[in-house]
């Protein structure tokens, strides 16, 4: 669709299964399961999706996925795929844009499954910036709550 000058598209990452109960809240399970079956840990299905815009030499990534930077617990815990490379990655070069083309990318808050596409795996195993020209944007809030958690 466009949006003014921009192209934008929505485009799915990443499966991955969270516990159905904290999803859901107070609504009881007899409800939300009914449309949600949980697995045998009461966890359900769910997807990551991001948002591509392109326009006036711009190539903008909204959030980015739950990434591939996860140890065999995590994998486990969650249900991950552990890709080789961060799925936003690979949903992007569907698209025909690589990494390194991504000018900007805005995080909407830093909970896994929104932003743990920004790094990928690097030499030697070490997280590096997915797109390393790109200039991440997230809320000054977000990041002081990232840099002194509670």
């Amino acid at each position: 669709m466009r949006a003014g000058p921009y192209e934008v598209s929505a485009l799915c990452t990443d499966a991955f299964r969270l516990d159905g109960g904290a999803m859901f809240g107070n609504v009881p399970k007899v409800l939300w399961e009914r449309h949600h079956p949980a697995d045998e840990k009461n966890r359900i299905p769910m997807v990551t999706r991001i948002v591509l815009a392109r326009g006036e030499g711009r190539v903008i990534v909204v959030d980015t996925g739950t990434g591939h930077l996860w140890s065999e617990k995590e994998v486990s815990m969650y249900g991950l795929a552990a890709p080789e490379e961060p799925g936003v990655v690979t949903a992007l070069r569907r698209t025909g844009v690589a990494p390194e083309e991504v000018t900007d990318v805005i995080l909407t808050h830093l909970h896994f499954d929104h932003a743990g596409g920004v790094t990928r795996r690097g030499p030697g195993g070490l997280p590096v910036p997915t797109f390393p020209r790109a200039v991440v944007h997230v809320q000054a809030a977000n990041w002081a709550t990232a840099r002194n958690p509670n």
